[in-house]
């Protein structure tokens, strides 16, 4: 297990055998420091020095004077609503709902059925407009940064877009341009121009940028990864020549676009992995600080969180998101593809190194004990990341970003993301306000929309090692953790705390969270029937890609699966970048994969589509992977009114020749009489199966 093999922690490097400074230099007072020209290394090369052992780009993390431009989709706004900001971009009003729900009070069963069918047409052909906003971050004046909307001939149409500063860090300067485009009954091909100082910004491949729109009556075509980088543990000459770097699966990516265009990329969390920020040298002191006593304990919670902590700590995060979203391979798909991100909510990983914690901001935020969680050092980082998370991912301020947001694209799907990061306790995942809000937004959602995708990111079910906190519980004794470290087995981390305890306390079925689970569940159960919408999870950060289901226990007979609004599939992939875990924890999830119940009603299961060379299913593959989704219209001969989701895996690692494709398609709900709003109810199952047999006879 992890903890059994962990080295390296920043109290255990041996002194630097280079004559070297600290990875960033801050004098006392902000007036004096000047971190423009600090130089922040990552890798060890012989002569650079040393400090930070690796990160997910390996690459020295000083900015460029300009990075982007980076596309991010807000949502869809129809005519007549008010103009849209990033804090309210999705706030539907009552007003304009009504007009497109139906009564069907004293109608007859084909009258409701002709009156849906109207309604869901209307609702689909309704003018739209696509809201979107391209991020530049850049040292020049803020004047002088143009975007401008392109014809097919490079031609300006209208006026440039007006900026927006986001935050400055020195001489950078993040700045948005908001966007807005008609949506046509057929894709759209957008063409924009960039130009700072004057020069025009060119993709790595061809002559301007461009993105595409789905039409409201074309099937929407789009993507989903998590884990877009290495953990520190990984060796930088094996994360190159082994794995290939970030490469393989992003021109996997890129090719799948080039063939049919992507509408969008959502970031499942870990777009970047920051857990090396604990090896900035400023931070060294709270590290040193001893946890033994309850005085102890009191005295690290209130150590100040300093200015020189505070320039060192900034200056790590904005470096490493401007050089990491700056590689190439990802620059380009970040600027033709537009994105949605959130941030990971921890869990218990697949891997058994530094995984399955939240990278974005730093291993495991949100899961330490109180007295770590509550500290002035934690929330003063935690601050700083949140600030270029907002930017970076977000394209807002850290005060605009919204906690719930819904996506609305393509003929009838809405994608979902919550923050499950920012207002969490190690009791909490979602508070009550965002359940509230995220009921708010589907059940608004138009009448046409006929699959809600929930991106919680990490998967609700999935494997879970049952026991794992009783015997951490045990190990993060003094006594037990000192016999450990005594035969070089250490269990602890840099906070001398359990290893995994964070990552068993923020799985969806750890003790702490278990009630909470069922509430979601029984929350989007209740959204599927009231909705008439089917209703997928798709989540990441566990390093292994596969699938699995709830259904209504009893389940349905046979041809009534479509009708149970219980029924939600569970789409898990991860890796895009980071290497999977070995084969032997794998060999231990699936001991752990039994089938269970949520509640009275409510069952799970992991599903076997991934097969092996002789046929055999396995319900987790550890092998990298992202996952294209394609939305079909209602017309398909093979899927009427399905998504199906492909997870695309790599056989070899990288050699993305050697990709193969799993496929798992999802059909939408269907009411068990036509025109009407019920759905099979298990507690009727025993009348169902016998008007089946009567019928049958």
């Amino acid at each position: 297990m992890r903890w059994f093999q962990r080295k390296g922690t920043f109290s255990e490097r041996a002194p630097c055998r280079h004559q070297c400074g600290p990875v960033c230099e801050a004098a006392e007072g902000a007036e004096a420091a000047a971190l423009d020209a600090v130089h922040l290394d990552v890798g060890t090369p012989p002569v650079q020095g040393c400090g930070i052992e690796n990160t997910c780009c390996g690459l020295k993390l000083e900015a460029p004077d300009t990075v982007g431009p980076f596309l991010k989709f807000w949502g869809l706004q129809r005519l007549g609503e008010a103009a849209e900001t990033p804090t309210n971009h999705m706030a539907f009003k009552e007003e304009q709902l009504q007009g497109s729900r139906v009564s069907v009070e004293g109608r007859s069963s084909a009258q409701r059925t002709q009156a849906k069918a109207a309604a869901t047409a209307a609702s689909a052909a309704e003018p739209r407009v696509w809201l979107g906003s391209v991020l530049l971050v850049t040292k020049a004046p803020v004047e002088q940064v143009v975007v401008t909307m392109q014809d097919e001939a490079g031609n300006p149409t209208g006026s440039p877009l007006a900026p927006t500063l986001l935050e400055t860090y020195h001489d950078w300067k993040a700045v948005r341009f908001m966007m807005r485009v008609p949506v046509a009954a057929q894709e759209t091909k957008v063409f924009y121009g960039v130009s700072v100082r004057g020069q025009a910004l060119k993709p790595q491949e061809g002559e301007r940028f461009h993105f595409y729109i789905a039409g409201y009556q074309q099937p929407a075509h789009w993507g989903y990864y998590s884990c877009s980088g290495f953990s520190l543990d990984v060796p930088a000459d094996k994360r190159e020549k082994y794995w290939g770097g970030m490469k393989p699966l992003w021109e996997d990516v890129k090719k799948t676009h080039g063939q049919k265009p992507l509408h969008l990329l959502v970031g499942g969390g870990d777009q970047l992995y920051n857990d090396d920020v604990w090896t900035v040298p400023e931070l060294k002191p709270f590290l040193d600080m001893t946890r033994k006593t309850p005085a102890d304990r009191a005295t690290k919670q209130q150590a100040a969180f300093t200015d020189t902590m505070r320039a060192a700590v900034e200056a790590y995060y904005f470096h490493h998101y401007a050089v990491h979203f700056a590689q190439p391979i990802i620059a380009d798909m970040y600027a033709l593809v537009p994105q949605v991100m959130s941030w990971v909510s921890a869990c218990l990983s697949a891997a058994p190194r530094a995984t399955g914690m939240d990278h974005d901001i730093f291993d495991g935020w949100g899961s330490y004990p109180p007295y770590l969680q509550s500290s002035t050092v934690f929330k003063g980082i935690f601050d700083l990341a949140n600030t270029w998370y907002s930017v970076f991912q977000q394209h807002c301020s850290k005060h605009e970003k919204p906690m719930v947001s819904i996506y609305e694209l393509g003929c009838s799907t809405a994608v979902v993301t919550c923050d499950q990061r920012h207002l969490r306790l190690r009791d909490q995942i979602l508070p009550l306000e965002h359940y509230m809000r995220l009921t708010m937004l589907c059940t608004n959602l138009p009448v046409h929309v006929r699959h809600v995708v929930m991106v919680f990111t990490v998967p609700v079910v999935y494997p879970h090692i049952r026991g794992g906190q009783k015997i951490l519980s045990c190990v993060g004794t003094e006594c037990m953790s000192g016999m450990l470290a005594k035969i070089g087995a250490s269990p602890m981390n840099h906070f001398n705390e359990p290893e995994l305890m964070d990552d068993l306390d923020d799985h969806w079925t750890a003790r702490s969270h278990q009630e909470e689970r069922r509430f979601l569940i029984e929350h989007l159960q209740m959204l599927s029937r009231y909705r008439g919408c089917r209703v997928t999870l798709l989540s990441g950060d566990v390093h292994v890609c596969g699938a699995g289901h709830l259904y209504s226990h009893p389940s349905p007979p046979e041809g009534q699966e479509r009708q149970d609004y219980r029924y939600m599939p569970q789409i898990v992939s991860s890796a895009i970048a980071n290497p999977p875990p070995p084969s032997g924890l794998m060999r231990v999830l699936e001991y752990f994969s039994a089938p269970g119940k949520i509640n009275k009603y409510t069952s799970y299961r992991m599903d076997r589509i991934i097969k092996n060379k002789v046929g055999v299913g396995k319900i987790l593959e550890n092998k990298r992977n992202w996952c294209e989704v394609v939305e079909h219209d209602a017309n398909d001969t093979k899927f009427p009114g399905f998504i199906t989701f492909h997870l695309r895996v790599e056989e070899e690692p990288g050699n993305n020749t050697t990709m193969v494709s799993y496929e798992y398609p999802v059909a939408p709900l269907q009411p068990a009489t036509p025109g009407h709003d019920d759905y099979f109810d298990p507690r009727t199952v025993t009348t169902a199966r016998n008007a089946c047999s009567c019928m049958s006879g």
